[in-house]
């Protein structure tokens, strides 16, 4: 009897060994996750980050270039009415007629 309590208590102690090492390498996979977590975060993170800066980028631009045929369509226009005034005159008369006779402004009541 004295044998079966040894070997019961040498079966606990292995088996109390046994579950510290899962305890163990349960807390090392916890913290390897939440790490691989956070470096899964911080790269979406980051890939966001450099997404926006590209699309604000690419938006700046286009603003730019946008900005720039405005002008230049504004000096062409100012350049055309300076060459022919009485023609863009006529013309803006015309353009005026046609909006006043389509929205009903300026008619016989």
């Amino acid at each position: 009897m004295g044998e079966e309590k040894n070997d019961l208590n040498e079966e606990i102690r292995a088996l109390k060994d046994d579950l510290s090492s899962l305890r163990s390498d349960v807390s090392e996979l916890a913290e390897a996750m939440r790490e691989a977590g956070r470096d899964k975060a911080s790269d979406w993170r980051s890939s966001v980050q450099d997404e926006w800066n590209e699309r604000r980028e690419e938006l700046l631009h286009a603003l730019g270039v946008a900005r720039d045929r405005g002008r230049q369509a504004e000096e062409d226009l100012e350049r055309s009415i300076g060459e022919h005034p009485w023609t863009s005159l006529v013309a803006a008369f015309g353009v005026g007629y046609l909006l006043a006779k389509i929205t009903g402004v300026g008619g016989r009541r």
